[in-house]
């Protein structure tokens, strides 16, 4: 029985720990955003879904009730994340293709 090339395995992991931190340094610059289904809020992520902006226009804060904007911030903050996740699973299937399912 031949025994694995450990040092080839080696090589192999340090390169994906590589891509891996370059990923991540890719997410943190990457910008996605998303709009309430009424298009009152728009949020803007980066790829790790941390919130950089919020905009709310003056009439939705003027409103009297608070529940239905904090439902929009909500939703466009939520759509926004998603299209984080969904690009940061689709780069990641790209370095790592044996972990799709």
């Amino acid at each position: 029985m031949e025994l694995p090339d450990i040092e080839s395995m080696l090589t192999d992991l340090e390169d994906k720990q590589a891509r891996i931190r370059e990923l991540g340094e890719e997410s943190r610059a990457r910008r996605f955003t998303a709009t309430s289904e009424d298009g009152a809020v728009t949020a803007t992520v980066d790829g790790t879904g941390k919130l950089h902006d919020l905009d709310i226009p003056d009439r939705e804060l003027r409103a009297g009730d608070p529940s239905p904007l904090g439902r929009k911030i909500v939703a466009a903050v939520g759509a926004a994340r998603t299209r984080a996740i969904e690009d940061a699973n689709s780069r990641f299937a790209e370095l790592f293709p044996e972990f799709e399912e």
